[in-house]
């Protein structure tokens, strides 16, 4: 009996903390040919989504979805703050990095010029847990290069 109820609790706990992707699924299932100006007529929030699955879960990575989210310039920025903020993991970090790394190179955002930004990364950067990543991350230069095409 104790071992059928720690079975349930552990399963409703998955499935609690695994959240749907069909957004996600149903975006990638469609032709990839188009999948930039696809995702450019989705909201910010399911932009961030799909990229998150595109460049987390898909491989190879599809970084290029990036680009929607870095051309909204300014407008992207409290956003994409704030789910660094509230889900400073390393992969968080690493995709968002390379987000504000797509503004610098596209001159969407003056991402250097942000002071307040900068430390933001910085600090996020050295609060990485995985010392590989991290190394990679605090060598990479805004507008150069993302983490993950380095490692």
């Amino acid at each position: 009996m104790t071992n059928t109820r720690i079975v349930l609790a552990l399963t409703c706990l998955l499935m609690l903390g695994c959240g749907s992707h069909d957004l996600e699924e149903n975006f990638f299932k469609q032709p990839l040919a188009n999948r930039v100006e696809r995702l450019r007529q989705y909201s910010l929030a399911d932009q961030y989504k799909i990229f998150r699955y595109g460049n987390d879960m898909k491989e190879p990575p599809f970084m290029d979805l990036a680009n929607p989210i870095a051309e909204r310039g300014a407008t992207a920025v409290p956003f994409l703050l704030d789910r660094l903020n509230s889900r400073p993991d390393d992969i968080t970090v690493r995709d968002i990095l390379l987000i504000f790394g797509t503004m610098a190179t596209s001159k969407s955002y003056e991402v250097k010029s942000d002071a307040a930004l900068m430390a933001t990364l910085t600090s996020s950067v050295s609060g990485m847990k995985n010392h590989g990543w991290q190394d990679v991350c605090t060598k990479m230069q805004i507008g150069r290069a993302s983490c993950r095409e380095r490692v």
